[in-house]
């Protein structure tokens, strides 16, 4: 069965869509740590397709345009390398202030984005680190809270130029150890699958079953 917005006939993917159907693909054993498909499945949603073999989410007759909506490798290995370094960007950082995964205490999402992504599958894929559901809070579009705030409220003004002087940055590409961490992301979730003990095990179970 397809949900849709407003209920209406799908017409594409977005993109916390295109997050659950990757994980829940790979979770399942539709797809492996390289997001290479399984060929030998007994479905005939997988098909060689014009961009390599992909999967069908949608068939033409339940769509709005009256074509298959699909998932291809190609489509997964961008989002492979899109989440890739985004977790390579995480854990660098993370490291070059002298801390571990283990040390983070709350992470905040922020945008359209962040306001809709499914944590369990951001974690199952390797897009975020694997932490306690309860670190994790979601803000939406903080930075118009942010301004909104700061016009309403002269402390948080005095607060923000605060954090501003306390803020530093530094560029990934001059980090020697974010080239390594990147390629070490390229896979589902992690080449180090002790970074993802709880999904890691779902994924083996799931293949023994």
């Amino acid at each position: 069965m397809l949900l849709t917005i407003g209920n209406q006939p799908a017409i594409g993917i977005c993109g916390s869509g295109l997050l659950i159907a990757i994980a829940a693909l790979f979770e399942n054993g539709v797809i492996d740590h390289r997001g290479k498909f399984k060929q030998n499945m007994a479905t005939d949603r997988i098909r060689a397709g014009r961009s390599g073999y992909e999967y069908v989410l949608a068939w033409g007759r339940d769509t709005g345009g009256k074509e298959d909506i699909v998932l291809n490798e190609v489509d997964i290995e961008n989002f492979i390398r899109a989440k890739g370094a985004i977790f390579a960007g995480i854990k660098t950082l993370i490291e070059e202030v002298g801390l571990q995964l283990g040390d983070i205490e709350q992470i905040i999402l922020a945008g359209g984005f962040g306001s809709y992504i499914d944590l369990d599958a951001a974690m199952a894929v390797g897009l975020l680190p694997e932490v306690a559901p309860e670190k994790v809070i979601y803000v939406g579009n903080g930075s118009l809270m942010g301004a909104r705030m700061s016009e309403m409220s002269n402390h948080i003004r005095r607060d923000v130029v605060e954090v501003v002087h306390r803020m530093t940055s530094f560029e990934l590409s001059e980090v020697a150890s974010f080239k390594d961490q990147y390629v070490a992301s390229l896979f589902l979730p992690h080449t180090d699958m002790t970074l993802f003990p709880h999904h890691g095990r779902r994924v083996v179970k799931a293949k023994h079953q």
